[in-house]
């Protein structure tokens, strides 16, 4: 079964998925953001420079707005060597299958992929990296970032509600009813998850609405949406001051309080007194890694800087 996008249903209808206890058990979350589906969610939606489609043909031709997203690219490994490794790796058959299904063999170089040769395999290789390079990798740490924020705010909505509730709220299109999640798609379909549980994955890129793999190794995914903070601007610096301003920037990327001192160009008390009123405010959090105090944003501060 290929990727499938959510879409908007009428009331009711949709992917129902069944959980049994073994399946809340084994649900959880992906442990950092998956390189390959970042980067096949935004060549599927469609919103990138077409300058580069030289570069990126091969990844382009596969992976079409509106249509679904070949199951060949399931990969939930956080390296992207390792994934496109993966992708790579999957057999022509099954290949050829997907294409068939879903695209057609409608140019020389997806009826090349089809059949297995080299070199089509290393066009898609070439492309991929290159996907990666242009679309992803100038924003990768911001990702890593907020990505992180979203997973520790999850987690301890989870602590404090549950997770059916949590399951919930990962988006307006999904809703919780135990034992069952429903997905609102445009055809009505049941799924039992037999005890493998389910992969939660936040995408920060290119995914409007959640998406599936219900058929992806060796759990289930569940794709949802997380916006991407910006950095705010003018209005931003009139409600905290130029400095805090400055300050709640500088940790996108977690830093100790003398690296933040410096990054910002100010003095070590003045950094830590403004890194105190951020955690005081949620916006940061604080941990401690041998003798230095580290700080980095929460989901909460990301949210403010978008």
């Amino acid at each position: 079964m290929p990727i499938v996008m959510s879409e908007p249903a009428p009331e009711g209808r949709g992917l129902t998925i069944l959980f049994e206890l073994e399946d809340l058990a084994r649900t959880r979350f992906a442990a950092a953001p998956l390189p390959m589906y970042e980067l096949v969610f935004t060549v599927h939606g469609g919103k990138w420079d077409r300058l580069l489609l030289p570069r990126i043909r091969p990844l382009a031709e596969l992976v079409r707005p509106g249509r679904f997203i070949p199951d060949f690219f399931n990969s939930a490994r956080p390296d992207f060597e390792d994934a496109v490794r993966q992708v790579l790796e999957v057999p022509s058959a099954r290949v050829r299958d997907q294409i068939a299904s879903m695209l057609g063999t409608t140019s020389p170089w997806l009826r090349s992929f089809a059949a297995g040769t080299p070199s089509s395999r290393a066009d898609l290789r070439a492309a991929l990296h290159d996907g990666f390079r242009d679309l992803l990798g100038p924003n990768w740490s911001p990702t890593r970032q907020a990505f992180d924020a979203e997973v520790r705010l999850r987690s301890s909505q989870a602590a404090t509600r549950g997770l059916g509730d949590l399951l919930g709220r990962l988006h307006p299109s999904i809703s919780w009813t135990s034992p069952a999640l429903h997905v609102e798609l445009g055809w009505d379909t049941e799924v039992s998850l037999r005890g493998t549980g389910m992969l939660l994955v936040p995408v920060l890129n290119g995914l409007t609405r959640p998406a599936v793999s219900m058929f992806a190794e060796p759990q289930p995914l569940l794709f949802y949406p997380v916006t991407t903070p910006q950095p705010g601007g003018a209005s931003l610096e009139l409600a905290l001051g130029r400095t805090r301003t400055l300050v709640l920037r500088a940790l996108t990327s977690e830093r100790t309080t003398t690296e933040l001192a410096k990054h910002v160009g100010i003095s070590l008390p003045t950094a830590s007194q403004h890194a105190t009123a951020l955690r005081t405010a949620g916006f940061v959090s604080t941990h401690r890694n041998g003798r230095s105090v580290r700080h980095r944003l929460t989901r909460r501060g990301w949210e403010l800087l978008n």
